[in-house]
C-alpha cells in the first residue's frame, strides 16, 4: 500500500487550513461571552489561561528563558492589539461581517511578505488573495453606512495579526509551543496593564468585572481551544510561505457563515452562497499553485 506523502509547503496548506476552518468557532464564544465581561477581559483571560497552560511545559524543559527571543515582544503586543480589537468589533457587527471586514489581513500579509520577508509574489498569489477578498465582499456586502466607525475595529485586528503572522515567519527558530508561551505572556501583561488604567480613563472595552465560575469554564475552553489553533497556524507557517497561506483565510468564512446562522439567526442568502463559492474556488487555486511552484 503507497504511503501518502507530502512536503513541507503541501503540510503547511494542509495545516493552516485545518485551522482557519475552526477559527469561527472561538469568535463565537468570544462573541457569546462578550454578553456578560468586556471583551478586553476575555482576550486577557485567553492569553492569562495560555500561559498558564503551557507554563508546565516549558518548567519541563529546564530552558524557559533560553527559548525566549526578543522578536516575542513585539508578536506579543500585535496579538494582544489584535485579539482585543477582534473581540470589541464582535459586540456591534454580526459574526460573519466582523471576519469579512477582517479580511483584509491576507492582502495586508502578503504585502509585508513582499515588502519585509522578501519572498516572491506571484501573479497566482496576487489573483488567489483579490479573488479570496471579492468572495468575502459578496458574502457580507460590508458598508461604511452600515457599521459605522465600528467596522474600523476588525480592520486595526487585521493589520496587527498580519504583522504577527508576518514575524513568525521570520524565525528560524522552530519552537511553537515556547512562541505561544512568551507570545501569550507578554500579551497578558500588555492587556493586564489596560485592564488596571480603564478605571481612570474610563475604557468600557476594557473593564473587569467578576466572572461566574461557570463564564471562567467557558473563558478556559476559549484559551485552550484558541492555543491549539495558534500552534497550528504557527507550525503551517514553518513549513510554508506566508504569501502561498494568505489565501487559505478566507476559508472561515463558510465556518463563520454557518455558526452564524446556527447561533445567532444569521440566514445566509444566494449571494451567501455564492460567495462562499468564489472564496473555495480561489482557496483550491492558491492550492494548487502553492504546489506548482515548490515542486
Amino acid at each position: 500500500m503507497k504511503t501518502l506523502r507530502f512536503n513541507d509547503q503541501e503540510m503547511g496548506i494542509i495545516l493552516m487550513s485545518v485551522a482557519v476552518l475552526s477559527v469561527p468557532l472561538s469568535d463565537a464564544l468570544a462573541k457569546w461571552l462578550s454578553a456578560s465581561i468586556s471583551p478586553g477581559q476575555i482576550a486577557w483571560a485567553r492569553f492569562g489561561i495560555q500561559t498558564i497552560i503551557l507554563l508546565p511545559f516549558m518548567l519541563k524543559s529546564g530552558a524557559i528563558f533560553a527559548r525566549f527571543q526578543k522578536a516575542y515582544v513585539a508578536m506579543g503586543v500585535c496579538m494582544a492589539l489584535g485579539i482585543l480589537a477582534l473581540f470589541w468589533g464582535l459586540i456591534y457587527l454580526p459574526l460573519a461581517n466582523n471576519i469579512a471586514l477582517f479580511f483584509i489581513e491576507p492582502l495586508i500579509l502578503t504585502i509585508l511578505s513582499g515588502l519585509f520577508l522578501r519572498e516572491k509574489i506571484t501573479k497566482h498569489q496576487w489573483i488567489g488573495v483579490l479573488g479570496g477578498l471579492l468572495g468575502a465582499f459578496i458574502v457580507l456586502r460590508p458598508n461604511w453606512s452600515a457599521y459605522g466607525l465600528a467596522a474600523i475595529l476588525p480592520m486595526i485586528a487585521a493589520f496587527f495579526y498580519a504583522s504577527y503572522l508576518a514575524i513568525t515567519r521570520t524565525r528560524t527558530k522552530k519552537d511553537a509551543i515556547g512562541l505561544q508561551f512568551w507570545v501569550g505572556f507578554v500579551a497578558t501583561i500588555v492587556l493586564g496593564v489596560g485592564l488596571l488604567l480603564a478605571p481612570f480613563a474610563n475604557w468600557e472595552f476594557l473593564s473587569y468585572s467578576s466572572p461566574s465560575l461557570k463564564i471562567w469554564g467557558w473563558l478556559f475552553i476559549l484559551a485552550l481551544f484558541s492555543l491549539g489553533l495558534h500552534v497550528l497556524i504557527a507550525l503551517a507557517m514553518y513549513r510554508a510561505k506566508a504569501s502561498s497561506l494568505a489565501s487559505l483565510q478566507y476559508m472561515e468564512l463558510i465556518t463563520a457563515t454557518l455558526l452564524g446562522w446556527l447561533i445567532f439567526g444569521e440566514i445566509p442568502d444566494s449571494l451567501t452562497f455564492l460567495g462562499a463559492g468564489v472564496i473555495v474556488f480561489f482557496g483550491i487555486y492558491v492550492i494548487q499553485t502553492g504546489r506548482k511552484s515548490s515542486s
